[in-house]
């Protein structure tokens, strides 16, 4: 009886490691360019940052969007300047640690948007944060608007199919229908 137990115990140990090693195998090596982009854009200075403030904007047929945040990375704590749903103006701060205590407007509407805005203002720290995310260095690239190259990195996160962007591009891609306000940070 002894022998059975052993040989179950091995069996389990074998089947265990089939399981284990094609999730552990398959970790992705992550290009050089991943660190270097999220260096170049600051994220070593990142934890100096008291606030930022940016506006989203982005006008189509149909669409006319302005939102406008103060989000305070330290303390997570988000003001929001904008319309709700029936374009009311609203203007409200809420600590993200603290959403299940917010309106349904906040968490159904406003926070959604907060985070969609801000994953792309600072998409290069989210693609260095994400380890899930699979990262192509495609190197020098012409530049989709105007004249020069610039080295393409393209990015497939969770939360986007593709994104390109490079290190020294000048410009957004054309096909890119969006206008953003400057942002600012206060260190």
């Amino acid at each position: 009886m002894t022998i059975l137990r052993q040989r179950g115990v091995i069996r389990l140990l074998v089947l265990s490691s089939l399981l284990i090693l094609p999730a552990t195998g398959g970790a992705q090596q992550r290009p050089p360019i991943v660190e270097k982009l999220a260096k170049t854009y600051g994220l070593g200075s990142f934890g100096q940052i008291e606030e930022i403030r940016y506006t989203f904007s982005a006008q189509a047929p149909g669409v006319d969007l302005f939102r406008s945040w103060i989000w305070e990375p330290k303390t997570d704590q988000v003001t929001y300047e904008g319309k709700d749903k029936s374009g009311k103006p609203v203007n409200v701060t809420y600590l993200r640690s603290q959403i299940g205590r917010q309106s349904a407007e906040v968490k159904d509407n406003i926070d959604p948007g907060f985070l969609n805005d801000n994953y792309w203002l600072i998409l290069p720290f989210h693609v260095a944060w994400d380890t899930n995310a699979t990262v192509e260095d495609e190197g020098m690239q012409k530049l989709p608007v105007g004249t020069g190259s610039a080295q393409k990195v393209a990015p497939r996160t969770a939360r986007t199919s593709v994104a390109d962007f490079g290190v020294r591009y000048t410009s957004p891609p054309p096909t890119r229908k969006r206008s953003t306000g400057v942002p600012s940070a206060r260190l």
